[in-house]
């Protein structure tokens, strides 16, 4: 839960900060309420798992790949990235899936889905059991290799 209380800090934090500065009171409220809005998604979707995209498990294989599973139950072969950050307080993983979505066309989506096909995943040692948490810093330290 260590997760939920940092994003849960990180927010009223930045609505604190909102407040002093010298705007009209509509835009503060916006901003509170966007910011808000903001800790209800991160907080469904990172710290509670409520999310049909969260990710629920994960399994690696010798060959480099990461598979996640998601709350949906759609599983996802990805790449563990070099800017994944590992310590032993924190691992933040980096991926980039195998198998990049079809994009849209044009006039729905504008930007190319390609661009935002890297997720992260963020796991906290209170959050999993501390020897997987351990054996998945162990691996990513020593064993795995950026494909780049």
């Amino acid at each position: 839960m260590r997760i939920a209380v940092m994003l849960s800090l990180a927010h009223f934090f930045a609505i604190g900060m909102l407040w002093p500065l010298m705007l009209p009171a509509a835009v503060k409220l916006a901003g509170s309420a966007t910011l808000t809005l903001s800790l209800i998604f991160y907080l469904r979707h990172y710290a509670l798992l409520r999310s049909p995209k969260s990710v629920m498990g994960l399994e690696f294989s010798d060959d480099m790949t990461c598979t996640l599973e998601l709350r949906q139950g759609e599983r996802i072969a990805c790449t563990v990235l070099g800017s994944s950050v590992v310590t032993p307080y924190l691992t933040v993983l980096e991926l980039k899936p195998h198998k990049l979505p079809e994009p849209l066309p044009p006039r729905v989506f504008p930007i190319s889905p390609r661009r935002f096909s890297a997720r992260s995943i963020v796991i906290m040692p209170d959050g999993v059991d501390m020897e997987k948490f351990r054996q998945l810093r162990v691996l990513l330290r020593w064993k795995w290799k950026d494909p780049g």
